[in-house]
């Protein structure tokens, strides 16, 4: 059974990762956002109006950051979407060439693998 993906299949596997990341980041940016408001209300109810001021600078910079990551996730999402569109066209447009490039790559990491063999090798 031959399991060799191709450059398509490649930048799908990585477009579904990175949203995957963006999802993960997201949840873990809004459980933040969810633990830091309930901490502000405890501190409403238990502290002094300086502490409360603070613990709203500390959810809006959460929230700050919440936006950063959003924001980051999907310029990350657009450009590797971008580039699969690209190597998928790419590809399409010439196939033959496609397949040369991807065998000299492969040829390339091939022999860098071993010649870092055969250093490590001689370095025992």
């Amino acid at each position: 059974m031959n399991t060799t993906k191709t450059p398509s299949q490649l930048a799908d596997d990585a477009r579904q990762t990175a949203q995957e990341a963006a999802e993960t980041t997201r949840a873990y940016a809004q459980n933040a956002v969810n633990a830091a408001g309930e901490k502000v209300r405890e501190l409403r109810r238990d502290a002094e109006p300086a502490v409360e001021q603070l613990a709203a600078r500390v959810q809006q910079a959460v929230q700050r950051g919440l936006d950063a990551a959003s924001t980051t996730s999907a310029r990350a999402s657009r450009r590797i979407e971008q580039a699969a569109d690209v190597t998928g066209r790419y590809i399409s447009d010439q196939p033959v060439r496609s397949v040369l490039l991807a065998a000299a790559a492969g040829a390339a990491i091939t022999a860098l693998i071993v010649l870092a063999s055969r250093r490590s090798r001689d370095d025992y």
